[in-house]
């Protein structure tokens, strides 16, 4: 994304798709509704491992996902989805969302948006939920994001066996 103070010039809001983008923003709350509905298509098992609330915040993240989405749309630039995955894995982190999930939630999304758009304008939509989901592939193999190897985690405890207070 150009940044004014470095003296490049604003993003132009009109060099991608902005139709795309409006029809985004016009039925994001349609597109939210199915979009979670696709995603515990998906992944069955989220709806058990989440309550009611969780999954009221998930619906209410896809507001700020389509809008990024919107924006990348308009701008035909992927780094409005590509940041915004950076600055969200905290945030999943701190609810206890694995990155696993949230690469879930962004397929539902994906299966969503196609709804609303053109072909091509479909198209483009899921090169920039693809861009985005491989921003958490890096993220899914930090340590406290899924179980572990107990073969290895065996042998580090100095195989120890029922010794689980140290890892």
């Amino acid at each position: 994304m150009p940044h004014p103070s470095l003296g490049l010039p604003p993003p132009d809001f009109a060099a991608g798709h902005p139709e795309a983008g409006a029809q985004l923003r016009r039925h994001r709350v349609r597109i939210a509704r199915l979009a979670l509905e696709a995603s515990v298509r998906l992944a069955p098992d989220m709806a058990v491992r989440y309550d009611e609330i969780a999954l009221r915040h998930f619906l209410r993240d896809y507001d700020r996902h389509i809008e990024q989405l919107a924006r990348s749309l308009d701008t035909d630039d992927d780094s409005w989805v590509t940041n915004y995955a950076e600055w969200l894995v905290p945030v999943y982190r701190r609810r206890e969302v694995p990155m696993k999930d949230a690469a879930t939630l962004l397929l539902g999304l994906r299966d969503a948006v196609v709804t609303v758009l053109s072909a091509d304008e479909a198209q483009r939509a899921v090169d920039f939920i693809l861009r985005w989901r491989t921003g958490y592939k890096r993220h899914q193999a930090i340590p406290g994001d899924h179980r572990g190897n107990p073969v290895v985690r065996f042998f580090w405890k100095g195989a120890g066996i029922l010794d689980d207070d140290i890892i």
